[in-house]
């Protein structure tokens, strides 16, 4: 934990006075990329490897879709009630 926050009060002042360099801009952002395909391949990997949830993919993909379906129509309710009620239609473009 002291290593990742180090690392970030290093990176800030970095990224500070190279923030202008477009060269290292663009090197940096092209490593975080790659480094960020790395994690997520390594995190595939590691998940394939596991049996208990290779057994359990179809369980956990309906949770999942559940879980998703049941926010999207919180989300939506709540802007309509929002709207409707504390809003009173004010954004209306009617």
């Amino acid at each position: 934990m002291l290593i990742t926050i180090l690392c970030i009060l290093i990176g800030i002042p970095l990224g500070f006075l190279f923030r202008h360099n477009k060269c290292i801009v663009d090197n940096v952002n092209r490593l975080t990329m790659w480094s960020i395909y790395a994690l997520l391949f390594m995190l595939g990997v590691t998940t394939g490897s596991n049996e208990t949830i290779i057994t359990q993919l179809g369980t956990i993909g309906v949770q999942a879709a559940c879980i998703s379906a049941c926010c999207v129509l919180g989300s939506a309710s709540a802007v309509f009630l929002l709207d409707k009620f504390i809003l009173k239609g004010q954004f209306d473009e009617r």
